[in-house]
């Protein structure tokens, strides 16, 4: 009896045992969780997602649909589904389900997802269709794989569209095979393991009516996508994000939310501990064309200021920490003066040159000034020389390196030297001359974001007040993905709707990341949207006319436009057949100046050439530059002239950009080959480059500044090579003469200039005849390659943009052209031209915009890079036309004149 009862009971220990031992290997319900193989860089949650909505609420309002990694992932999914049954089917099934997806890497080059959509027993009618579909479509097949049935649905031409998993609660898929194996091997592993990854079971998404989505990053893919910047950008973040998304306010915006633990964070915590988040409190200081923006913000200037110093004082550079101990001493009056905002601007560059701009607010803005100086001799600073003035302003050359990153991290590198001035209180500092140049005239005539009204609604209530923020502008910084990240991200982000012909990076405009930072929590926020509203195809690229001023006499030269063709503060200046040179007011009003000696021959060149604080425009007719000096409150201009020396060419200024002489504001070639400057205290053009060998100059020459001046590159019409110093000496093995490879035959001939592209140290050039020419530094040729010539009047030339930062090819004849891209292969054709009234030009305007614009006879036509012909009609248009774009709202501006009027056209290209 006793051992019959012991064995019972041993039965039963056996049975509960194997039963808990059973439910501890296999849960009793399988939860995502469970079914996600290990290793996924990202998980997304929405309910949202394969929503419908119609195309007039997706111009005016931001969707979970429109951002990048989310449509992706829509559309895997709706691929799958679309493929098995009709919308009405789809969107029954779909409607309100919250679907998970996960991202992982499946070899160096691709990234891929899986969805889990969540299923009943009500959806048998549904999964039939997946299992069966329309055999004259597609027919699945099957095979197992780690003891699961993995379906793959084919179509009738064999091309795969998913494999899928079906279990009592999911129904799993992905393009991917090996990843719906990975699920298979998952499926089987104990619950122990799948507590070993802590993405997996870490994101516990909310479910709320007004939350649109969830999303988990790894701490690995925050790092690689910062891997191009600062290393203490890497520090902000939190080394895991889990964000819930939500509509901003005004529906522009999505808003992601999330609290994260501490981490490693601790330096930087500490970096704003007792420091109060704050909204942007300057700004008016950001001008309209940052592409980036850092923002630090300082409540307690001193607190921060010891922080700084101790998270500096052990910096992982040696050559920071190095530079820094040589600094401390006088870091904390530095310190101690500055305001509430410390802000980085990265302007927006079409060559990709980086152009930066620091704005230090300050308390006290002549002891930070002073501080700063004094920091630039210590650092090794010397010859420092007079401030040159412009705009009102007195601009310093302090010629030592990543002296910002020096005070203030590795945050702030990309500063080869510190141009600085001073506005206000605040201390401005430029990575170049030109950027600072640039910066200042942004802020004078008010092109700066709180009088922009949707970035400053941006400002005020979706941004909220943040410790340190970092945004992006992406139609003004990339169009595309950024080449520094993994090729993998690449690759998935780039994908083109065959649709609208864009990536889906074209939906974002403004992304931010905002953080403040607690003992133990780190809260996010991360903002994705825009400002702009889309055109309906009802105005998408419809050339239509905003304003037109006519005149009593016709126009003899193009108009000359002064400040931004989009807003009311755009003027411009026409000259009539009677020697008038008239001002046009942004009210319309038509205001004759004064008479000028003959048409207008050259383009117009705004510089501070009276040091009073405006800019004047500079222009050439074919015997005197004349200044104009325009005057607002008294809608007047003023006229001073300079005559020309003999032989000037009047077609082309050039600024002297770089140049350490502060007196020479504009540069002019000569018919022999020299170049000359306007110096603003003589009030005369001086030679101050001259060609050995006299022959006509290609223009436009190129100026090109460098750390210690101004370089000047020049080819001649028969092939010699000037390549300049600013003191008039050439480099040496220059000017360097161009030649056939045999001796024997004629020398070549050149029509276009020669380029240095920024940031290369090859130089391009091309003989009509079709010969490109690589050449070195040194003078010698690189290479040498004859492009085909289909027929024997062709010409070829080099084809810089107006701003010389990139060029293409044209190959020519009186009534044709042709542009070729760098290596000479055909872009596109333009046919049937007036002979001898022809004009072409390339513009870059920015924010991915590159056009290029013909002018034939009496009109002119805009064509994108690839000849696509942008706008309904051609623009009437006498001489070459101006052109600006507006990336608040996606148009073109265009000013022309033809016959007896002025017109200002748009045309909406996004």
């Amino acid at each position: 009896m006793t051992k019959r009862l012991w064995l019972g009971i041993g039965a039963i220990v056996l049975v509960v045992g194997g039963w808990l031992g059973y439910r501890q290997l296999v849960p009793p319900t399988q939860t995502v969780g469970s079914l996600i193989p290990p290793g996924a860089l990202m998980i997304l949650a929405s309910d949202r997602l394969q929503d419908t909505i119609p195309a007039r609420v997706l111009r005016t309002q931001m969707s979970i649909r429109q951002v990048p990694v989310f449509d992706e992932a829509r559309q895997r999914l709706n691929r799958f589904l679309y493929a098995t049954a009709d919308s009405a089917t789809v969107l029954k099934f779909i409607s309100g389900r919250n679907v998970r997806y996960s991202l992982h890497s499946i070899s160096k080059s691709t990234l891929d997802f899986i969805f889990y959509v969540p299923i009943t027993s009500n959806d048998q009618e549904f999964l039939n269709r997946v299992t069966t579909p329309n055999p004259r479509q597609f027919r699945v097949l099957s095979h197992t794989f780690a003891d699961e049935k993995i379906r793959d649905l084919v179509s009738r031409d064999g091309e795969p569209i998913g494999s899928f998993i079906l279990t009592d609660n999911f129904l799993i898929g992905s393009v991917s095979g090996i990843l719906i194996e990975n699920v298979a091997k998952r499926m089987h592993q104990s619950l122990k393991l799948n507590q070993d990854d802590p993405v997996i079971n870490g994101p516990a998404f909310r479910s709320d009516a007004q939350l649109q989505a969830g999303v988990s990053v790894r701490p690995e893919v925050l790092q690689s996508l910062f891997s191009n910047v600062g290393s203490l950008v890497r520090l902000f973040l939190p080394e895991q994000l889990t964000l819930q998304f939500r509509q901003s306010a005004a529906h522009t915006h999505l808003i992601g939310y999330s609290v994260d633990e501490i981490g490693e964070r601790r330096d930087v915590a500490a970096l704003f501990a007792n420091q109060n988040p704050q909204r942007i409190q300057h700004p008016h200081l950001i001008p309209q064309t940052t592409a980036t923006l850092y923002h630090i913000s300082v409540s307690d200037a001193t607190r921060f200021g010891q922080s700084l110093r101790d998270l500096l004082g052990s910096a992982s550079s040696d050559f920071l920490r190095d530079r820094f101990s040589l600094l401390e001493p006088i870091t904390p009056a530095l310190y101690a003066s500055l305001g509430s905002d410390l802000l980085l601007c990265r302007l927006e560059s079409p060559t990709g040159t980086l152009r930066q701009i620091l704005i230090l607010t300050a308390q006290n803005g002549k002891q930070l000034a002073n501080s700063y100086q004094q920091a630039a001799y210590r650092a090794g600073a010397r010859n420092m020389g007079q401030p040159k003035t412009y705009l009102g302003h007195k601009l310093l050359q302090l010629n030592v390196s990543e002296l910002p990153a020096s005070l203030f991290s590795s945050l702030f590198l990309g500063f080869s030297q510190s141009w600085i001035t001073q506005h206000g209180t605040s201390l401005i500092v430029g990575n170049s001359e030109e950027a600072l140049q640039d910066y200042l005239q942004q802020v004078q005539r008010g092109a700066i974001w709180t009088t922009d009204q949707r970035q400053a609604e941006f400002l005020k209530a979706t941004l909220r007040p943040a410790n340190f923020t970092a945004f992006v502008r992406l139609n003004r910084a990339e169009t595309t993905v950024p080449r520094t990240w993994p090729l993998a991200w690449q690759n998935l982000l780039d994908r083109i709707d065959p649709a609208t012909g864009t990536t889906a990076l074209s939906n974002l405009e403004n992304m931010a990341y905002q953080a403040s930072y607690g003992n133990e929590n780190i809260q996010s926020t991360v903002v994705l949207g825009r400002t702009t509203r889309r055109a309906s195809k009802m105005v998408l690229n419809k050339l239509l006319l905003q304003k037109k001023t006519e005149f009593n006499a016709p126009l003899i030269s193009a108009p000359i436009v002064t400040g931004n063709l989009s807003d009311s503060s755009a003027q411009f200046y026409a000259q009539n057949n009677a020697g008038q040179f008239v001002l046009v007011t942004p009210q319309g009003d038509k205001i004759v100046q004064s008479n000028i000696d003959g048409p207008i021959r050259s383009n117009a060149l705004g510089v501070d050439f009276l040091n009073n604080g405006r800019l004047q425009y500079l222009f050439m007719t074919d015997r005197t530059l004349y200044v104009a000096d325009p005057v607002r409150i008294s809608k007047e201009v003023t006229l001073q002239s300079i005559p020309l020396p003999q032989g000037i060419d009047t077609s082309y200024l050039a600024r002297p950009r770089g140049s350490q002489q502060r007196n020479f504001v504009a540069l002019a070639a000569h018919h022999d080959g020299h170049i000359y400057a306007l110096d603003r205290q003589r009030r005369a053009f001086v030679r101050i480059m001259t060609a050995p060998r006299k022959s006509s100059p290609q223009l436009p020459f190129q100026v090109i500044p460098t750390e210690k001046g101004m370089d000047v590159l020049m080819i001649q019409k028969d092939g010699t090579l000037n390549y300049w110093r600013e003191n008039g000496s050439q480099y040496p093995h220059f000017p360097s003469r161009i030649e056939r490879k045999n001796e024997d035959e004629a020398v070549l001939s050149f029509s276009g200039p020669a380029l240095l592209p920024p940031n290369q140290s090859l130089i391009q050039t091309i003989a009509d005849e079709g010969q490109l020419f690589t050449i070195n530094l040194n003078g010698l040729i690189a290479k040498r390659t004859q492009l085909y010539r289909p027929v024997r009047s062709d010409k070829f030339r080099l084809f810089p943009d107006e701003d010389q930062t990139n060029w293409l090819l044209l190959r020519t004849t009186d009534t044709e052209l042709t542009v070729l891209d760098q290596q000479g292969q055909r872009r596109f054709d333009v046919r049937a031209l007036q002979s001898g009234r022809n004009n072409v030009r390339y513009h870059r305007l920015g924010a991915g915009v590159e056009l290029i614009s013909v002018k034939s006879g009496g009109f002119t036509t805009l064509y994108d890079m690839n000849g696509r012909i942008i706008g309904d009609r051609p623009i009437p248009s006498d001489f070459p036309v101006a052109l600006q774009f507006d990336e608040r709202t996606n148009e073109l501006y265009i000013l022309s004149g033809a016959q007896q009027a002025v017109q200002l056209f748009r045309i909406r290209i996004r």
